[in-house]
């Protein structure tokens, strides 16, 4: 570089925020390969900074060796000519893995409760046999054999030396990767190879070295809530190994079996998915392990349990209650051959009835709508059988850049298409959620700050943009449109005002369009009269409902608040007897069994989910 060149570059910044470890398990493996993903798209210097350590953030190994937990402050420090963007796009990003993985732990949570509460029902002596109570990680009931899972371990000589061994496992993970791209076990494979792609991996050059690597890692694991991260290390470790021609193998029988093991690694459970495999007890997992994820995703009726197990020539496991039942009695067995065709004839009848009405016991028509977030989920909630949306959060096309009035329009108008029945949400973010691109003012707590319907007073042209395109995409089609996060009934009213002004400006039509509110501010409820009077429906949201009614943030590392509390519902059936508009359910809370029914027995008869929770809930209903 010559004397002007010098001269003339433009001076390096270094810019710095602080964020904060929200996920219950921490930083682990699956958001870290993310994260580290993401930062390796800038040229700048980027690193973290915890417990008096700065490591580089391009660095997976680094970042893992911090060992954050829930609770834990990070400094993110970019240094470069241009590093404020390139900082609030990665904090933004990390809010957003912090997010989905609290709401990972939060699901993982509920299923627990729910385990517990069926697991209870046993108490009445469904089985009489003596039984290993555990936790469910994926519902189904099998009877086979109990077997211990075991290793075949082969060596077979070849040529290929340890880097070749590496560059080909990183091939490898990359192809799984791609081809699983479209399921959650895609976040696995992409962890893995990023992990191999570390350049303190990447430096080693031979076997052994690696071993000690593998080695060292592990035992820095030990004793910590992080050791559940051994068995990516193993993975990694045996994925190399074959490639080497050393390779472990599970030896699996030929006729349906109900493995048990301590733990499985990620590519043993692709293996068990193509084989008899009947159902998995294992001891040393967690819900949200990656073996357990995985055994979700193939759906292998699976459970956890702590207790000591034996081998046997035949077993009950019951992952629906949580339970195995060594060497049962014949009546044990009628019991789950009774509740195993049970089972089949819902799952059946879910899938044949899930375009029909759902029609309860006493007559009423319930409608389940779907919670979607693109057109991609957009369309799996028209193959599950929704119908309609409940709740279009908007969200997903501000994310990486603000979208133009075109790119809204055809977005929008692609998803009404689908359906008849549309309710959109207007742009919700500030809080967790925040954009790269919308400057706003630092905020001692954002949960009760700028957010939701606040953004027509503090952002005015996103919000009227988005209104403009959520009008033209109707052509006259009968739309919904709820504002987020409403306090006061002025809120509502200037927010409608703006949208009607931005239909007379350009012509747009409004004849067919309801406006509503999601109940989410526990004002409202005391001013229900007051919003009867000039809304067309309403929709509560009882995720964040439930966090400001117990003064819990739903991103804290230690605090949950119940999801089944006695006070949320009676707060529900306060609102639906005061309500004279259409009220509907868009929460979490609307996908769980016992919550639907007790819903029900209020008087609600819209709930919104998930797309894959539909057709059940359906079949639950029909049945009472």
């Amino acid at each position: 570089m010559n004397f002007f060149t010098n001269i003339f570059k433009p001076k390096e910044q270094t810019y710095t925020i602080v964020l904060t470890v929200t996920s219950p398990n921490g930083f682990h493996l699956r958001p870290i390969a993310s994260f580290v993903n993401e930062t390796k798209k800038y040229s700048e210097e980027i690193t973290l900074s915890s417990k008096e350590q700065r490591v580089d953030a391009k660095s997976i190994n680094a970042i893992l060796a911090l060992t954050l937990v829930a609770g834990d402050r990070i400094e993110l420090c970019v240094v470069g000519q241009e590093p404020q963007k390139t900082l609030y796009t990665l904090a933004n990003f990390f809010e957003e893995l912090m997010q989905t993985e609290l709401q990972k732990y939060q699901l993982a949570d509920i299923e627990l409760d729910n385990n517990i509460i069926e697991t209870a029902k046993i108490e009445k002596a469904i089985y009489s046999k003596q039984l290993l109570r555990g936790t469910s990680i994926y519902e189904g009931i099998v009877i086979a054999p109990l077997y211990r899972a075991t290793l075949k371990i082969e060596n077979k000589s070849n040529n290929l030396n340890f880097q070749e061994a590496l560059q080909k496992s990183i091939q490898e993970l990359d192809k799984l990767y791609e081809s699983h791209k479209q399921s959650a076990n895609a976040s696995i494979y992409l962890a893995h190879k990023t992990l191999l792609e570390d350049q303190e991996i990447q430096n080693i050059t031979t076997l052994d070295a690696f071993n000690i690597y593998i080695k060292k890692h592990i035992q820095s694991l030990q004793a910590t809530s992080f050791d559940a991260r051994r068995a990516d290390y193993l993975d990694i470790q045996k994925l190399i190994l074959a490639q080497l021609g050393q390779s472990s193998t599970l030896v699996l029988p030929d006729t349906p079996f109900i493995l048990f093991a301590d733990d499985l690694l990620p590519s043993e459970v692709a293996i068990l998915a193509k084989s008899a495999v009947a159902g998995v007890v294992l001891k040393k997992s967690s819900l949200l392990s990656h073996s357990a994820i995985l055994l979700k995703n193939f759906s292998i009726t699976s459970v956890i349990i702590r207790d000591t197990i034996f081998p046997n020539d035949e077993s009950i496991l019951d992952a629906s209650l949580g339970l195995l039942i060594p060497n049962p009695s014949q009546e044990d067995k009628d019991i789950a051959k009774d509740r195993i065709i049970k089972n089949q004839e819902i799952k059946h009848s879910a899938d044949l009835k899930k375009f029909d009405k759902t029609i309860n016991k006493n007559g009423k028509e319930v409608k389940i709508l779907a919670n979607i977030t693109n057109l991609e989920s957009a369309k799996e909630a028209k193959a599950q059988g929704a119908d309609g949306v409940g709740l279009l959060r908007s969200e997903f096309i501000f994310q990486s850049k603000e979208p133009s009035l075109e790119e809204q329009t055809k977005v929008y108008r692609d998803i009404f298409k689908l359906f008849d029945t549309i309710t959109i949400r207007t742009l919700d973010v500030g809080g967790d959620k925040e954009l790269p691109y919308i400057k706003m003012a630092k905020e001692a707590n954002p949960f009760l700050g700028i957010r939701g319907i606040r953004l027509f007073d503090s952002h005015p042209e996103i919000l009227q943009t988005q209104m403009k395109a959520i009008l033209r995409a109707s052509k006259g089609k009968a739309i919904k449109i709820m504002f987020p996060m409403v306090s006061t009934p002025k809120e509502f009213i200037n927010a409608k005002a703006t949208t009607l002004r931005i239909a007379q400006k350009y012509k747009l039509k409004v004849d067919n369009v309801k406006f509503g509110i999601m109940i989410e501010v526990p004002s409202v409820i005391f001013q229900i009269d007051a919003f009867n009077d000039i809304v067309d429906f309403y929709s509560i949201g009882t995720n964040d409902l439930t966090q400001y009614l117990f003064a819990i943030e739903r991103t804290h590392p230690t605090l949950h608040a119940d999801p089944l509390s006695k006070v949320l519902f009676d707060v529900l059936e306060l609102l639906y007897t005061k309500s004279t508009k259409p009220i509907s359910i868009c929460g979490e809370i609307a996908s769980i069994p016992q919550a639907s029914q007790r819903l029900l027995q209020i008087g609600f008869t819209s709930l919104s989910m998930a797309p894959a929770q539909i057709p059940l809930i359906k079949e639950t209903i029909r049945n009472g």
